[in-house]
């Protein structure tokens, strides 16, 4: 599996936190920030600032319009916050949002999903107006490669 490498060469200024730039991940450039590039050395693993939530570890959560972290819930359709990782720990609200989440029942190869009811699912919903929003990759039986994507809204089956 490759990870992003990152390059800083003896002539380039110092950098002092507030920086954007481009990034190449997976092939796609991406605007990020020399915030995010701490994230990635620090495992994927983002502290989210404000007050505990009280979630279940493992929920799929996305920041919701008051800006606390919400359950992803593929049933609330339009309403639903695009996925931004896995609740790991209510007294620091730590949440897994890149590499690799680890959990049970995966296929290997399978796309996943976020579920009806909020759990991961390898079968993009299909009821109308249901979000889909595909948020990674299993690469074994218990590793799943975080790649979030869009959320868009079923046709309906």
């Amino acid at each position: 599996m490759a990870f992003p490498r990152i390059e800083i060469y003896a002539r380039a200024r110092e950098l002092n936190g507030d920086e954007d730039f481009v990034v190449s991940q997976g092939g796609v450039l991406r605007k990020t920030s020399t915030a995010s590039v701490v994230t990635l050395a620090n495992g994927g693993v983002v502290p989210f600032g404000g007050e505990s939530v009280l979630l279940p570890v493992g929920t799929a959560v996305g920041v919701g319009p008051t800006g606390a972290l919400i359950e992803c819930k593929a049933s609330d359709g339009a309403n639903m916050p695009p996925f931004v990782g896995f609740f790991l720990d209510s007294p620091t609200n730590d949440v897994r949002t890149q590499g690799i989440y680890t959990i049970s029942g995966l296929t290997a190869g399978a796309s996943y999903f976020i579920a009806d009811d909020g759990g991961i699912t390898n079968t993009a919903p299909g009821t109308l107006n249901y979000a889909i929003q595909r948020i990674g990759v299993a690469i074994s039986a218990t590793e799943l490669f975080l790649q979030p994507g869009t959320v868009v809204l079923s046709a309906g089956i």
